[in-house]
C-alpha cells in the first residue's frame, strides 16, 4: 500500500473525511505542455494536520512526470506560528518531492515572529528553507543582494513551453529597497517571461490591498493588507498596490503574479505601462475543512505557448473543483 492510499484508509477510519462515493478524476495532463503546481497557505495542516501536507506532497512527487511539473510555488504561510515544531513538519512534507521538482517559497505573516506583540521580519525562514537547499536545485539564480544570506527574497531560472522564465519571490509585504532590487532583477532579463509569487497582494473580491484607497463599506480605514499585518515591519512596506505601482506594472515581461493570505480564488487581468497584460491569481484554501482539505493548484500550461489552464485538485478527496472562480484559463501575451 502506498502512502496515499495510507493516509486515505487512516482518515476513513478516524471519520475525518467525506465519503468516496462521488469521487471525480484529476484534471488530465495537458499533451505537450508544462505544469506549474501552486501549493496555498499550508499553516493549518502543519500546525494540526500534518499528514494533509503530506498527502499533497506525495500526490506531487508521483505525478511530476505525468504532469510534467516543472516548478512548484509555495504562496507563503508554511507555518502557523514560525515555531520549530511546525517547521518540522512542513520540512517532513517538502523533503518528499525536493529531489523531483524544484520548489519557490514566499514567506507569509504566519512565517514571522511576533517581537513585542507587533510582527517582525524576523523568521525561521532563512534557517529552514537554506540557501544551501536552493543553490542545490537547478535553476537558482540568487537573493536579496542586500541579505546575501537570507532566502525571504530569491529569484530562479527554468525553461519549458519553448521560454525561458525568471520567478521573484518576495517577501511578505517588501521594503523598498528589495522592490528596488527586484526591479533591477527584472529588468536585467527583458527576455525571460517573469512570474511574481509573493503572499499578501490580491482580495477575495480580485482588487488589490491598497491602503491609499478607502473601503466603501466602512469596515476597515484602507482597503490595505492591515495593521496586524504590517504596523511595525522593520523598513517599512508595500502592499499589493504599492508592489503594482513601484514594481509590477513597469516591467513588460512581468506576466503573472501569484498570492495566497485569504481565501480562496480570485483572478485579475491588469495592463502595465507597456500595454502588457498580468495576470494576477489568488489562492488559499485554510478556511476549507481540514485546514484545507488537501486543495492545491495546478497551472497547466498549452503547448500553443499562451494559454494557461487553472484547475484545483485534492488527492484527499480525489475531486477537481468544479467552483466557476476555481476553473478558468487565460492567455499570455504572444512572446
Amino acid at each position: 500500500m502506498n502512502l496515499s492510499s495510507w493516509l486515505r484508509r487512516a482518515l476513513l477510519l478516524g471519520g475525518l473525511m467525506a465519503t468516496f462515493a462521488s469521487q471525480a478524476e484529476p484534471p488530465p495532463p495537458i499533451e505537450g505542455g508544462f505544469t506549474l503546481v501552486v501549493l496555498p497557505d499550508t499553516q493549518k495542516y502543519v500546525w494540526q494536520r500534518p499528514e494533509l501536507y503530506t498527502l499533497q506532497t506525495g500526490w506531487i512527487a508521483a505525478n511530476v512526470q505525468r504532469y510534467n511539473i516543472v516548478r512548484l510555488l509555495h504562496v507563503g504561510d508554511i507555518t502557523q506560528h514560525d515555531s520549530e515544531a511546525q517547521w518540522a513538519f512542513a520540512l517532513r512534507a517538502q523533503r518528499v518531492f525536493s529531489d523531483l521538482v524544484p520548489a519557490v517559497y514566499a514567506q507569509g505573516n504566519h512565517d514571522m515572529a511576533y517581537v513585542n506583540k507587533f510582527r517582525s521580519r524576523v523568521s525561521r525562514v532563512s534557517k529552514h528553507i537554506t540557501l544551501a537547499d536552493y543553490q542545490r536545485q537547478a535553476g537558482f539564480g540568487g537573493v536579496y543582494d542586500r541579505e546575501p544570506e537570507r532566502t525571504e527574497n530569491s529569484f530562479h531560472f527554468f525553461e519549458a513551453g519553448g521560454a525561458k522564465w525568471l520567478v521573484v519571490a518576495l517577501e511578505l509585504a517588501p521594503r523598498d529597497d528589495v522592490l528596488r532590487w527586484a526591479n533591477e532583477l527584472v529588468a536585467r532579463y527583458p527576455e525571460r517571461r517573469t512570474i511574481v509569487l509573493t503572499h499578501a497582494y490580491m482580495r477575495p473580491d480580485a482588487t488589490l490591498y491598497d491602503e491609499t484607497v478607502p473601503n466603501p463599506q466602512g469596515k476597515e480605514k484602507n482597503r490595505g493588507i492591515g495593521s496586524a499585518v504590517t504596523e511595525r515591519l522593520e523598513g517599512g512596506y508595500n502592499d499589493g498596490g504599492g508592489m503594482w505601482r513601484k514594481f509590477v506594472s513597469r516591467h513588460a515581461n512581468i506576466v503573472m503574479v501569484v498570492c495566497g493570505h485569504v481565501c480562496t480564488s480570485a483572478y485579475l487581468a491588469s495592463r502595465g505601462e507597456h500595454g502588457n497584460t498580468v495576470h494576477q491569481v489568488l489562492v488559499d484554501y485554510q478556511n476549507s475543512p481540514n485546514g484545507g482539505n488537501g486543495w492545491l493548484r495546478l497551472l497547466q500550461f498549452l503547448p500553443d505557448g499562451r494559454t494557461v489552464q487553472v484547475r484545483d485538485y485534492t488527492p484527499l478527496l480525489n475531486e477537481t473543483s468544479a467552483d466557476p472562480a476555481c476553473v478558468f484559463e487565460f492567455k499570455l501575451d504572444a512572446p
